[in-house]
């Protein structure tokens, strides 16, 4: 129960003005939980004559320049120069003064009115493009906000696009910002809305992640370009680590998605920094720029005091480089590795850039920062401009694979002995190329540190074995504790995939996934540590071979496992590919029995020039010759399109006579049709062979195959009654 009043010692006013200010006042309480009443005040009656101006003057204070449109930078955290503006509106009214947004755009939202307002700050900002296209300045995308009711007032996916055509504006630099509060509203019709814009080819973000609502249902169906985080969430990180932790594994959940990232309320140096470190793609707040007006923006540049705007060529390399989180590889550390811990919170990690001879640190974290000081009394984190590539001495080798990494692209692994003994086992990996400046940017981690006796590295046995195994993993028997690595077949380099522990727990499970399922049980029942173990003992070597499906198609694939006896109870796993050579295999056998079945066919025969086995669907077949006239028309053995490639060969080894009624008869279709009737289809023509004609039948039946129905097709050479 809400309950308004208008007490007379405001007044007296006729009883229908009463009620409507007892309305007021009760309407005021909307949005309180629980019963209660409020009195009509002076404050109240302002703020209502303030709502009924602004009603009054909207077109009015559009059309004489009242409502102004300011402009926020939206900055590229791994540059920090502008790669996008957001377009926002103030109200400076000759009567009442400046207007927050707060003031009228609520007051517009309840009223339908809203339109009018966003339809005019995209208007302005059109004009703000093309003024600095004229003017030869890079021409960031700039987004402006919408309200739900600008939905229910008008079409306003076709409004905007008919104004940015109309400009000859691209439609990729203006982006469609909308709360996450307003999808709820109509779930299905926002979400047609989105799809309109985007499809359109204008990118749509969410504005206000995180702010209470159902964000993470709305994430699963939506597929937004951009989340802006809520300021809220910078509020919270001087509060303790539980605010970076949320944040952090927020950045990770929506840059796994492939969605770009903003944290708007950005304003201190601090945030800034951790935000780069966690991957926040953009940012937004005071510590650049509070919002300002065009004339104020040109007067920046005028005085070349202006943060700067980022060349949009190079965007999609700058955000393939401000995604990476920093903490993200974390995860690669399960080993109880100690002298690593003794040094690092988290795992050592940052961007290189490469140009010509010459390294960048783009962004590095802190465990990254004290790893450089540490070993190379170096500060990446100071680092301003390019240093050259170091051809010897500690970090050479390290640095020149970050090189190759970035020239050739893939993934790389690397060892390097430290002056201590100690020896670094690093991971590089490329990740895009700047189409301008020509430089790549790699990611880059420290993996672990072994200590100085540990002997021989891993790293140096995979990358031995690179061009041999796509999959290799060392196993301890003792701990059960494993390295995978992997790389292409047939590469040259080996990268760590992951540590693990309980290595056969592990294998049980993912082989359940990736193995063919008719051949898992016998695979399991073979692969058992006993099993192993035992035939290391006995034969020095472990050997089986399964199918596995990780392309959605059965390959077939060897497993080799022998011990590294220099260093302790600890096998080493190979996994190669051998689907060709076990399919020609599997082939050649079929080819084999083929001929030896049609060589007796024919032995009894006698009177066969050759014999096909036809797959009816595919058109594969295979060819058994039994005469060398036969073999001397040179027809291929083996080949796909068999129907085809018969009425081709048959233009070259048919009498002429005969091609018509050959090529008309010789069809997939013919031969169906008969078998399918009469169970065998027949046809009579005549060869050319040794410059003479031979009368030919052929005849063809189906027959049924473990892998399917085949055709079986005889070329018979008929004596000179036809016979």
């Amino acid at each position: 129960m809400r309950v308004g009043v208008y007490s007379t010692r405001l007044g007296e006013v006729p009883v229908s003005t009463a009620c409507d200010r007892a309305k007021i006042a009760c309407d005021a309480l909307k949005g309180a939980y629980g019963s209660g009443f409020n009195y009509y005040s002076r404050a109240l009656k302002e703020e209502a004559e303030k709502k009924q101006h602004i009603l009054e003057n909207l077109d009015r204070a559009i059309s004489e320049g009242w409502i102004q449109v300011y402009y926020q930078p939206i900055v590229r955290a791994v540059t920090e120069k502008v790669c996008d503006e957001e377009a926002l509106s103030r109200w400076i009214d000759p009567v009442r003064g400046f207007l927050s947004p707060g003031d009228f755009i609520p007051v517009l939202e309840d009223a339908g009115l809203i339109y009018k307002l966003d339809l005019y700050v995209l208007e302005q900002v059109l004009q703000k493009i093309n003024a600095q296209k004229a003017s030869g300045f890079h021409i960031v995308p700039h987004s402006i906000n919408l309200s739900r009711s600008d939905f229910d007032a008008c079409d306003i996916v076709e409004e905007i696009r008919a104004r940015v055509d109309a400009a000859r504006v691209p439609r990729d630099r203006i982006t469609i910002e909308i709360t996450e509060s307003i999808i709820g509203g109509d779930f299905d019709f926002m979400k047609t809305q989105v799809e309109r814009f985007q499809a359109l080819g204008f990118p749509v973000w969410m504005d206000d992640f995180g702010s209470g609502y159902s964000s993470l249902d709305v994430l699963q169906s939506i597929k937004f370009n951009l989340l802006k985080f809520d300021m809220g969430f910078m509020r919270k990180l001087d509060e303790g680590d539980s605010g970076k932790i949320i944040l952090t594994e927020l950045m990770k959940m929506v840059t796994s998605l492939g969605v770009d990232t903003i944290c708007e309320g950005v304003e201190t140096a601090a945030q800034v920094h951790f935000l780069q470190e966690i991957g926040c793609c953009k940012l937004q707040g005071f510590y650049f720029n509070k919002p300002i007006p065009l004339d104020q923006l040109l007067e920046r540049y005028a005085k070349g005091n202006q943060i700067g705007y980022e060349n949009p060529e190079e965007s999609a390399y700058y955000e393939s480089i401000g995604r990476v989180n920093l903490y993200d590889l974390g995860v690669i550390a399960n080993e109880d590795q100690n002298a690593f811990h003794n040094f690092f919170n988290t795992l050592p990690m940052g961007i290189i850039e490469v140009k010509g001879g010459a390294v960048r640190f783009v962004r590095t974290n802190r465990s990254y920062r004290d790893f450089m000081k540490r070993f190379f009394r170096f500060d990446p984190g100071m680092q301003s401009e390019a240093r050259p590539i170091p051809l010897s001495g500690p970090g050479a080798p390290f640095m020149r694979l970050v090189q190759d990494c970035c020239k050739n692209g893939g993934r790389a692994f690397s060892d390097e002995q430290m002056s201590d003994g100690s020896t670094v086992h690093a991971f590089a990996r490329k990740i895009g190329a700047n189409p301008v400046t020509g430089a790549a940017a790699a990611a880059v981690a420290v993996l672990s540190i072994s200590e100085p006796d540990e002997g021989e590295s891993y790293a140096e046995i995979a990358r031995t074995l690179a061009a041999d195994y796509y999959n290799i993993y060392v196993v301890d028997l003792d701990t059960d504790r494993f390295i995978e690595y992997a790389s292409p077949a047939g590469g040259e380099d080996m990268a760590v995939e992951r540590h693990g522990e309980r290595f056969f727990d592990v294998a049980r499970r993912d082989n359940m996934k990736r193995i063919y399922p008719e051949d898992r049980d016998a695979f399991l029942a073979v692969f058992t540590r006993e099993n192993i173990v035992r035939e290391l003992d006995s034969q020095g070597v472990f050997r089986t071979s399964c199918r596995i499906i990780d392309t959605g198609v059965p390959m077939y694939v060897g497993m080799k496992i022998t011990r590294m006896r220099a260093r302790g109870n600890r096998i080493i796993l190979g996994i190669s590919l051998i689907d060709a050579l076990i399919k020609k295999q599997q082939e050649d056998e079929k080819v084999r029995r083929q001929n030896l079945l049609f060589g007796r066919i024919a032995a009894l025969s006698g009177k066969y020039y050759a014999m096909y086995l036809v797959d009816p669907d595919t058109g594969l077949y295979s060819e058994y010759s039994v005469t060398t006239n036969y073999n001397d028309l040179g027809f291929d053995k083996r080949g796909e399109n068999f129907f085809i490639k018969g009425r081709s060969d048959g233009e070259k080894a048919v009498h002429p006579d005969d091609m018509p009624y050959f090529l008309r008869t010789f069809t997939r279709e013919s031969f169906m049709r008969g078998v399918e009737n009469g169970g065998i289809f027949k046809m009579r023509y005549r060869l050319v062979v040794n410059g003479a004609p031979r009368p030919i039948a052929l005849r063809a039946a189906m027959v049924s195959e473990a892998d399917g129905d085949k055709l079986i097709v005889g070329v018979n050479v008929l004596d000179e009654k036809g016979v």
